[in-house]
């Protein structure tokens, strides 16, 4: 494997404080207390009110640490185990380049609809005439889409993303199943069809679920403002529903 370099502030040290996110989305505090020549880094196994962390060679781990710009995300494999007296260690090794978390960098609305997620293709338009309303059976996994932002979308998946992939997503935003008993819904809205990049993927409160979020990626005009005014009303909607009558 080739060895992550990092640069600036998104470069884990000696001495940072991190947030270790495992299976079913626990997560544990704990502190970097060595590294081997740029390579693994060592970290005592922490506790989580009373219960220590359950953690076995081989195991893929994400590491958040934080800086004044933001939050950062690097996923980590535990490469060994070891004991020193009483306390238990492992050493950890990065597999990916830290990730911004962008946080806010638009509004983004909860919302529940059906997505699903294809493979990427050069030729996108004729990928996707081809998906034919995904009867065609070739997306990777039909999922619900929790929140949406005029920049990105965060999913709910049973699959484990990579960073920085791009996948096709086509999105059914008109809060109707784009398919039910894997028959079409009748009256459906056409799907919204466009490109998107992998910006996160963490273990999920479900044990084997993931919170992926993905940018969209090459948006023309006139799909930003279909975004755009899909937020806008179901805004709108959302306060309509809480106002009292």
């Amino acid at each position: 494997m080739d060895r992550i370099r990092d640069s600036g502030e998104e470069t884990i040290v000696v001495g940072d404080r991190v947030d270790l996110v495992v299976q079913m989305g626990q997560v544990f505090r704990a502190l970097i207390e060595d590294r081997l020549d740029d390579g693994p880094f060592l970290v005592g196994i922490p506790s989580r009110k009373g219960v220590p962390m359950q953690v076995a060679q081989n195991d893929d781990i994400y590491l958040v640490f934080y800086r004044e710009s933001g939050r950062y995300i690097a996923q980590m494999k535990v490469i060994a185990l070891e004991k020193r007296g009483e306390i238990r260690y492992m050493w950890l090794l990065q597999k990916s380049i830290a990730q911004k978390n962008q946080r806010r960098e638009a509004f983004r609305l909860p919302v529940s609809f059906d997505v699903q997620i294809f493979e990427y293709a050069e030729d996108r338009e004729k990928i996707f005439s081809l998906i034919s309303d995904e009867l065609q059976g070739t997306a990777l996994e039909s999922v619900k889409g929790r929140d949406i932002s005029i920049t990105g979308v965060s999913l709910l998946t049973r699959r484990k993303y990579e960073l920085d992939e791009i996948y096709l997503l086509s999105m059914h935003m008109d809060r109707t199943p784009a398919i039910v008993g894997g028959k079409p819904v009748i009256g459906s809205a056409k799907a919204l069809q466009l490109t998107a990049a992998v910006k996160r993927c963490i273990p999920w409160r479900t044990s084997n679920m993931f919170n992926t979020g993905m940018q969209f990626y090459g948006l023309t005009k006139t799909v930003s403002e279909d975004i755009a005014r899909y937020v806008l009303a179901e805004q709108q909607r959302q306060i309509k529903k809480r106002r009292p009558n």
